[in-house]
Protein backbone atom coordinates (compact mmCIF):
# COMPACT_ATOMS: atom_id res chain seq x y z
CA UNK A 1 0.00 0.00 0.00
CA UNK A 2 1.26 3.24 -0.82
CA UNK A 3 2.22 5.77 1.77
CA UNK A 4 -1.10 7.90 1.72
CA UNK A 5 -1.60 10.95 4.13
CA UNK A 6 -5.37 12.32 4.34
CA UNK A 7 -4.94 15.68 5.34
CA UNK A 8 -7.41 18.08 6.51
CA UNK A 9 -7.12 21.66 5.92
CA UNK A 10 -9.50 23.81 8.13
CA UNK A 11 -11.53 26.06 5.92
CA UNK A 12 -10.41 28.41 8.99
CA UNK A 13 -6.84 28.10 7.66
CA UNK A 14 -7.71 29.22 3.77
CA UNK A 15 -10.78 31.45 4.13
CA UNK A 16 -10.79 33.84 6.99
CA UNK A 17 -12.49 37.11 8.13
CA UNK A 18 -10.98 39.47 6.29
CA UNK A 19 -10.49 37.74 3.19
CA UNK A 20 -12.49 35.06 1.07
CA UNK A 21 -8.96 32.78 -0.14
CA UNK A 22 -5.60 33.61 1.00
CA UNK A 23 -3.21 32.76 -1.43
CA UNK A 24 -0.52 33.27 0.58
CA UNK A 25 -1.45 30.61 2.89
CA UNK A 26 -1.80 28.22 0.02
CA UNK A 27 1.31 29.02 -1.62
CA UNK A 28 2.87 27.94 1.83
CA UNK A 29 1.00 24.61 2.02
CA UNK A 30 2.33 24.20 -1.36
CA UNK A 31 5.80 24.69 -0.48
CA UNK A 32 5.71 22.88 2.44
CA UNK A 33 3.86 19.57 1.52
CA UNK A 34 5.84 19.73 -1.68
CA UNK A 35 9.31 19.78 0.81
CA UNK A 36 8.13 16.87 2.78
CA UNK A 37 9.80 12.84 1.61
CA UNK A 38 9.11 12.92 -1.87
CA UNK A 39 7.62 8.64 -1.25
CA UNK A 40 4.95 10.04 0.32
CA UNK A 41 1.02 10.96 -1.41
CA UNK A 42 -1.20 13.44 0.41
CA UNK A 43 -4.87 14.00 -0.08
CA UNK A 44 -5.73 17.14 1.15
CA UNK A 45 -9.34 17.79 1.77
CA UNK A 46 -10.35 21.77 2.27
CA UNK A 47 -13.00 22.94 5.20
CA UNK A 48 -15.52 25.56 4.00
CA UNK A 49 -14.51 28.33 6.30
CA UNK A 50 -15.68 32.02 6.49
CA UNK A 51 -17.40 31.93 3.30
CA UNK A 52 -19.20 29.03 4.50
CA UNK A 53 -20.48 30.63 7.65
CA UNK A 54 -21.10 34.04 5.85
CA UNK A 55 -23.49 32.10 3.56
CA UNK A 56 -25.04 29.95 5.94
CA UNK A 57 -25.85 32.73 8.18
CA UNK A 58 -27.60 34.50 5.60
CA UNK A 59 -29.54 31.25 4.96
CA UNK A 60 -30.18 31.69 8.66
CA UNK A 61 -31.29 34.91 8.76
CA UNK A 62 -33.80 34.75 6.08
CA UNK A 63 -35.28 31.74 7.55
CA UNK A 64 -34.30 29.09 4.98
CA UNK A 65 -34.16 25.06 6.33
CA UNK A 66 -31.02 23.42 7.62
CA UNK A 67 -30.40 21.69 4.66
CA UNK A 68 -29.75 24.65 2.60
CA UNK A 69 -27.15 25.62 5.19
CA UNK A 70 -25.83 22.57 4.82
CA UNK A 71 -25.61 22.55 0.65
CA UNK A 72 -24.00 25.80 0.94
CA UNK A 73 -21.71 24.62 3.51
CA UNK A 74 -20.57 21.33 1.21
CA UNK A 75 -20.48 23.99 -1.96
CA UNK A 76 -17.86 26.35 -0.15
CA UNK A 77 -15.68 23.36 0.66
CA UNK A 78 -15.65 22.24 -2.88
CA UNK A 79 -14.79 26.13 -4.02
CA UNK A 80 -11.79 25.94 -1.30
CA UNK A 81 -10.56 23.14 -2.92
CA UNK A 82 -10.82 23.87 -6.31
CA UNK A 83 -8.84 27.31 -5.44
CA UNK A 84 -6.14 25.80 -3.76
CA UNK A 85 -5.80 22.79 -6.97
CA UNK A 86 -5.10 25.75 -8.98
CA UNK A 87 -2.35 26.75 -6.47
CA UNK A 88 -0.75 23.64 -6.44
CA UNK A 89 -1.18 23.96 -10.30
CA UNK A 90 0.51 20.80 -12.25
CA UNK A 91 1.94 19.40 -8.83
CA UNK A 92 -2.08 18.23 -8.10
CA UNK A 93 -4.80 15.92 -9.93
CA UNK A 94 -6.22 18.21 -12.22
CA UNK A 95 -9.64 17.03 -10.97
CA UNK A 96 -10.73 17.61 -7.33
CA UNK A 97 -12.55 15.16 -5.65
CA UNK A 98 -16.17 16.34 -4.41
CA UNK A 99 -19.37 15.68 -4.74
CA UNK A 100 -20.48 12.43 -6.12
CA UNK A 101 -17.19 11.46 -7.02
CA UNK A 102 -16.13 11.78 -3.15
CA UNK A 103 -19.42 9.61 -1.73
CA UNK A 104 -18.43 7.12 -4.23
CA UNK A 105 -17.57 3.36 -2.81
CA UNK A 106 -14.92 2.83 -5.83
CA UNK A 107 -11.18 2.55 -5.43
CA UNK A 108 -9.33 6.01 -5.49
CA UNK A 109 -6.17 6.30 -7.41
CA UNK A 110 -4.01 8.95 -8.23
CA UNK A 111 -0.75 9.47 -9.71
CA UNK A 112 0.70 12.83 -8.81
CA UNK A 113 1.81 13.25 -5.46
CA UNK A 114 -1.98 15.68 -4.34
CA UNK A 115 -4.99 15.01 -4.81
CA UNK A 116 -7.00 17.84 -3.66
CA UNK A 117 -10.79 16.98 -2.26
CA UNK A 118 -13.67 19.50 -1.41
CA UNK A 119 -16.92 18.28 0.07
CA UNK A 120 -19.29 14.85 -0.75
CA UNK A 121 -23.07 15.71 0.20
CA UNK A 122 -24.87 18.38 2.30
CA UNK A 123 -25.16 17.33 5.65
CA UNK A 124 -22.15 16.09 6.78
CA UNK A 125 -18.68 18.13 7.78
CA UNK A 126 -15.80 18.17 5.90
CA UNK A 127 -14.38 15.83 9.08
CA UNK A 128 -16.55 13.15 7.56
CA UNK A 129 -15.94 13.38 4.17
CA UNK A 130 -11.91 13.47 5.15
CA UNK A 131 -12.64 10.38 7.75
CA UNK A 132 -14.64 8.86 4.67
CA UNK A 133 -12.00 9.38 2.69
CA UNK A 134 -9.40 7.49 4.84
CA UNK A 135 -11.99 4.34 4.98
CA UNK A 136 -12.00 4.07 1.41
CA UNK A 137 -8.12 4.71 0.79
CA UNK A 138 -7.21 2.24 3.96
CA UNK A 139 -5.63 4.79 6.07
CA UNK A 140 -5.72 5.32 9.49
CA UNK A 141 -4.34 8.12 10.16
CA UNK A 142 -5.96 11.96 9.17
CA UNK A 143 -4.12 15.17 9.97
CA UNK A 144 -6.60 18.03 10.61
CA UNK A 145 -5.01 21.47 10.71
CA UNK A 146 -7.42 24.54 12.52
CA UNK A 147 -6.85 27.58 13.98
CA UNK A 148 -6.23 25.59 17.52
CA UNK A 149 -3.35 24.19 18.58
CA UNK A 150 -5.10 20.97 20.35
CA UNK A 151 -7.87 19.69 21.48
CA UNK A 152 -8.65 21.22 25.30
CA UNK A 153 -10.34 19.93 28.31
CA UNK A 154 -12.60 23.11 28.23
CA UNK A 155 -13.13 25.69 25.02
CA UNK A 156 -10.22 27.68 26.09
CA UNK A 157 -11.85 30.72 24.63
CA UNK A 158 -14.20 30.65 27.35
CA UNK A 159 -12.02 29.12 29.93
CA UNK A 160 -7.96 30.45 29.82
CA UNK A 161 -7.75 27.47 32.51
CA UNK A 162 -8.51 24.48 29.97
CA UNK A 163 -5.78 22.23 29.74
CA UNK A 164 -4.45 21.43 26.38
CA UNK A 165 -4.92 17.61 26.43
CA UNK A 166 -1.98 15.79 23.88
CA UNK A 167 -4.10 12.06 23.84
CA UNK A 168 -7.69 11.11 24.21
CA UNK A 169 -9.82 8.22 23.56
CA UNK A 170 -12.75 9.34 21.06
CA UNK A 171 -15.53 8.55 23.93
CA UNK A 172 -13.55 11.16 26.25
CA UNK A 173 -13.61 13.27 22.95
CA UNK A 174 -17.38 13.13 22.24
CA UNK A 175 -17.80 13.92 26.44
CA UNK A 176 -15.38 17.06 25.98
CA UNK A 177 -17.73 18.51 23.13
CA UNK A 178 -21.06 17.70 24.87
CA UNK A 179 -21.96 14.42 23.04
CA UNK A 180 -24.25 15.68 20.18
CA UNK A 181 -26.07 13.66 18.13
CA UNK A 182 -25.93 15.50 14.47
CA UNK A 183 -23.53 17.98 13.07
CA UNK A 184 -24.32 21.38 13.37
CA UNK A 185 -23.66 23.76 10.41
CA UNK A 186 -21.12 26.19 10.98
CA UNK A 187 -20.01 24.33 14.10
CA UNK A 188 -16.08 24.97 14.51
CA UNK A 189 -15.31 21.54 16.41
CA UNK A 190 -12.32 20.17 16.53
CA UNK A 191 -14.07 17.20 14.85
CA UNK A 192 -17.47 16.59 14.30
CA UNK A 193 -19.29 14.25 15.99
CA UNK A 194 -20.88 12.49 13.14
CA UNK A 195 -16.86 12.04 12.19
CA UNK A 196 -15.76 11.34 15.58
CA UNK A 197 -18.35 8.12 15.23
CA UNK A 198 -16.80 6.78 12.11
CA UNK A 199 -13.28 7.26 12.94
CA UNK A 200 -14.09 4.96 16.06
CA UNK A 201 -15.76 2.20 14.21
CA UNK A 202 -13.04 1.87 12.03
CA UNK A 203 -9.92 2.66 13.71
CA UNK A 204 -8.35 5.93 12.54
CA UNK A 205 -6.90 8.31 14.44
CA UNK A 206 -7.10 11.94 14.14
CA UNK A 207 -3.97 14.34 14.93
CA UNK A 208 -5.49 17.64 15.79
CA UNK A 209 -2.66 20.32 15.21
CA UNK A 210 -2.13 24.27 14.39
CA UNK A 211 -2.55 25.03 11.04
CA UNK A 212 0.21 27.83 11.14
CA UNK A 213 2.84 25.93 12.71
CA UNK A 214 4.53 23.63 9.70
CA UNK A 215 7.43 23.23 11.62
CA UNK A 216 5.61 21.21 14.33
CA UNK A 217 3.63 19.27 11.35
CA UNK A 218 6.88 18.12 9.78
CA UNK A 219 7.38 17.38 13.37
CA UNK A 220 3.88 14.84 13.31
CA UNK A 221 4.68 13.85 9.55
CA UNK A 222 8.37 12.43 10.65
CA UNK A 223 7.35 10.75 13.62
CA UNK A 224 8.97 13.09 15.87
CA UNK A 225 7.41 14.92 19.13
CA UNK A 226 4.80 17.30 18.02
CA UNK A 227 2.65 19.93 20.01
CA UNK A 228 -1.12 18.68 18.78
CA UNK A 229 -3.60 15.93 20.23
CA UNK A 230 -3.79 12.49 19.30
CA UNK A 231 -7.50 11.27 19.40
CA UNK A 232 -8.13 7.31 18.77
Amino acid sequence: MENIFVVKIGGSVLSLKDKLFDFQEAQRIKEFFNSVDSNLKFVLITGGGNISREYQQLLKDNNYPEYDQHYIGTVACNMNAVMLRSVFGNLAEDKILGLGDLNSDSPIKFNKRFLIAGAGQPGPSSDWDATWLAKRLGAKQIVTLKDIDAVYSEDPDKNPNAKRLSKVDWDEYLGIIGNPEKHTPGANLPVDPIAARLAKENGITFYVVSGMDFENLKNLLTGNAFIGTEIN
